[in-house]
C-alpha cells in the first residue's frame, strides 16, 4: 500500500524466534503495525483506511460507492478466505514449508529453523481445523482452491484489475496472498497457467518488494 502510494518508509522484521516480540505491538499481537504521524495503526485495513485519508493521492479504495463496496468485498476474501488456502497449502506442502522457514528465519541463527517450523505448523494446523478448512479432504481443498482461480482470471479478463479500470485495495490484497504461492509454492504453476491471472500477478509484484 505504501509502495502504490510512492510513500518512502523502513521495514522492521520479526524474523524467527524474535517474531515473540510481536506481540506487544499491538492489543492484538499481530502484523502489519505501522507507525506514522507520532500514531500505531494495526491491521491492515485500517492502515489502507489512515493511508488514504491522510494521503489521498493515488487512492487505494475506489470513490463510487458500488465500487468500493466491491473492492472492500475482495479485501475481506482474501482476509478471512483465501489466507487460509495459502496456509493450508504452506503448512501442507514439504516444499512451500521449507521455503516459508527459510524467509521467516532469514537473517537469523540457523539452529531457529527447527523450532520455528514445529511452531508455525502446530499453530497452523490448530488454526486450520477450528476455520473448517484443516477437516476437509486434501482432493476437495484444491479443487476448491483452483475453482476460486478460475472465477478471479474470469473477473480480470474484463480489464485486468478487480475492480474498474485500475489498481485498488482489491488487487494488493488478493495478490498479497497469491503471490507467497508464487514465491514459496509448486501450486504456482496452477496460477501461472492461468493467463489473466498471470499477467495480473507480474503487474503486482513490484508493489509487493
Amino acid at each position: 500500500m505504501l509502495n502504490h502510494k510512492g510513500l518512502a518508509f523502513d521495514v522492521v522484521n520479526y524474523n524467527g524466534l524474535r517474531g515473540m516480540m510481536a506481540l506487544r505491538l499491538s492489543k492484538v499481537g499481530k502484523l502489519p503495525v505501522l507507525d506514522i504521524q507520532g500514531q500505531r495503526v494495526q491491521d491492515s485495513t485500517r492502515i489502507a483506511r489512515f493511508l488514504d485519508q491522510h494521503y489521498p493521492d493515488k487512492p487505494l479504495y475506489p470513490a463510487d460507492p458500488i465500487a468500493r463496496a466491491q473492492a472492500e468485498l475482495w479485501e475481506d476474501w482474501a482476509d478471512e478466505v483465501l489466507y487460509f488456502f495459502e496456509g493450508y497449502f504452506r503448512i501442507n506442502d514439504p516444499v512451500a514449508m521449507k521455503a516459508f522457514v527459510a524467509l521467516i528465519c532469514a537473517d537469523r541463527p540457523a539452529w531457529e529453523r527447527i523450532p520455528m517450523k514445529f511452531t508455525l505448523k502446530f499453530a497452523g494446523n490448530v488454526m486450520l481445523k477450528g476455520q473448517g478448512l484443516g477437516r476437509m479432504a486434501k482432493d476437495d481443498i484444491q479443487s476448491e482452491f483452483l475453482r476460486h482461480m478460475d472465477r478471479i482470471d474470469t473477473v480480470l479478463a474484463k480489464t485486468g484489475w478487480l475492480v474498474g479500470d485500475t489498481k485498488t485495495i482489491a488487487d494488493i490484497a488478493v495478490s498479497a496472498q497469491l503471490l507467497e504461492f508464487v514465491r514459496t509454492s509448486p501450486m504456482r504453476g496452477e496460477l501461472l497457467r492461468r493467463k489473466h491471472l498471470a499477467t495480473w500477478l507480474d503487474k503486482l509484484k513490484p508493489f509487493h518488494g
